[in-house]
Order: structure tokens, then C-alpha cells, then sequence
């Protein structure tokens, strides 16, 4: 009976082994993000990132071209609950071409953001539902999907901040995926696995102190997990993220000013 059980262990673990699949990419994560004051304790922020992947590549079964894995549009207000805390709200746009699947989704989320001192540096957590709402380009087909996020990050200034407004710093971070329920013709499956996906970053970067804001050049890793078969993409990015944070007014002074 032993021997059986084995043997029947053995083979779907094969078969597990043969069904999975593992798609690899290598790419470009552009982001640029501006935040502005509304009013005291109310913000707005505009997000725009862009995944890239700039080398085809063919499998078995199915040949991938370079594209524009993702581009992602998102506008978002923000209200300071305390020094430390705020929540907010966002809606987002986004194009995909994953697996094959050309989907445009539409997003709207809320959040909490946390953000305390630890040590020299600072440590945020955030924690966001999100409802996704993708269209199939192929099938014409709506779908729904649900999902948890929770982003943890740690920043460090490599300067003092209480004597200078400029200089270098580190950050890394990692955010977790949590299906809750899936769109069926999407990239986010219902098959998914409820920890389904899983971003893990890193970077060093410079705060410019000014209307140029922060430039920050580090790596981004994605784990996806498609479906209860196994099927992983994995993307490795050189990420590159520019964030901004004046008003409109600022702005306006900084585009009329003369450069002399």
C-alpha cells in the first residue's frame, strides 16, 4: 500500500512538474510620480509607470515579441488623518499585454498609509483593497477581480536631514498580492493562488531638495503566479523612478523664472 501511495505521489509531482510553466522576462520599470498640496491635509498625486520589455523571445509553444508589458495611469487624492497617517482613494487605467491576453482594466482603490521613524531611516506600510475591472480586447469580455495589497518600505537618508535638504539614500521593499477573487479572462485569474503575487525592490537614489525633486535607479522583481497549475512570470527590471512633489503655482514660478 506504501509503495502505492508513493508511486501515485511520484507521478503527480510529474505531472505538476509538466503542466508548469515559467516565462522569464527582462525589462525597463519607468515611474514618475507628482504629489501637490489641495489644501492642509488634503493632496492629490499623479502616477505614471510603464513596464518594458525590449528583447522577443520564443518558447515551445508560443513566440513573445518585445512590447509594452504594461502601461499604468493612475490619478489619486490623499487626506492626512495625522502627522503619520493618511488614507486615500485612486482610480487607475491600465493596459496589458501578458501571456498573450491584451486587456485595458479599469481600477479603483482605497488605502491606509503608515509612516514612523525607525532608526535614521523611515519604515511606511501601506495597505490597499482593490476592485479590477479588465476587459478581454479578444473576447470583448468584462470581468471582476478583487485583491489585497499590503507594501512594506524602508528608507534611509544617507545625509542628515535636519542640516541639509539634499543628498543620497537607500530604499528597498517588498509588496504582497493577496487574491481574493478573480477575473476569469485576465491576467489576474480565479485560479489564482490567493498569495498570488509578490514585488520585491531596491535602490539608491538622490534628493535634489527642489522642484526636480527625487531620482532613484534601482531592481524590481515580480513573481506572478497565473493559475493553480504553477505558471510563474517572472520579471527582472532595472527600475527608474523620478517622484516630484510642488503645487501648480510652484510650477508656473519654475517655468517662467529665467534660467540666469
Amino acid at each position: 500500500m506504501k509503495h502505492v501511495l508513493r508511486t501515485a505521489a511520484a507521478l503527480l509531482a510529474i505531472n505538476a512538474s509538466v503542466q508548469a510553466q515559467t516565462w522569464t522576462y527582462f525589462g525597463l520599470f519607468p515611474q514618475y510620480s507628482q504629489t501637490g498640496n489641495v489644501s492642509k491635509r488634503l493632496n492629490y498625486n499623479a502616477f505614471i509607470s510603464s513596464t518594458v520589455d525590449p528583447f522577443h523571445k520564443s518558447t515551445e509553444t508560443k513566440y513573445f515579441p518585445t512590447s509594452d508589458l504594461q502601461l499604468y495611469l493612475q490619478p489619486s487624492l490623499h487626506y492626512k488623518l495625522t502627522p503619520n497617517t493618511q488614507l486615500g482613494i485612486g482610480y487607475a487605467h491600465v493596459r496589458h499585454h501578458l501571456f498573450g491576453l491584451y486587456v485595458n482594466e479599469n481600477r479603483v482603490w482605497a488605502q491606509a498609509v503608515s509612516s514612523l521613524p525607525l532608526g535614521k531611516g523611515r519604515l511606511t506600510h501601506r495597505l490597499r483593497y482593490e476592485e479590477r475591472y479588465p476587459l478581454n480586447l479578444k473576447t470583448k469580455q468584462w470581468s471582476y477581480a478583487q485583491l489585497f495589497r499590503y507594501h512594506v518600505g524602508f528608507t534611509l537618508p544617507l545625509y542628515n536631514p535636519k542640516e541639509q535638504k539634499k543628498g543620497p539614500f537607500v530604499s528597498v521593499s517588498n509588496e504582497a498580492f493577496l487574491c481574493l477573487s478573480g477575473a476569469r479572462n485576465s491576467p489576474v485569474s480565479s485560479k489564482n493562488a490567493f498569495y498570488g503575487e509578490n514585488w520585491i525592490s531596491g535602490g539608491i537614489g538622490y534628493n535634489f531638495g527642489n522642484q526636480l525633486g527625487k531620482l532613484e535607479l534601482g531592481y524590481n522583481y515580480q513573481d506572478l503566479i497565473r493559475n493553480k497549475a504553477g505558471d510563474h512570470r517572472h520579471l527582472h527590471l532595472a527600475q527608474i523612478t523620478w517622484s516630484t512633489n510642488f503645487t501648480l503655482e510652484n510650477l508656473g514660478v519654475w517655468l517662467l523664472t529665467p534660467p540666469y
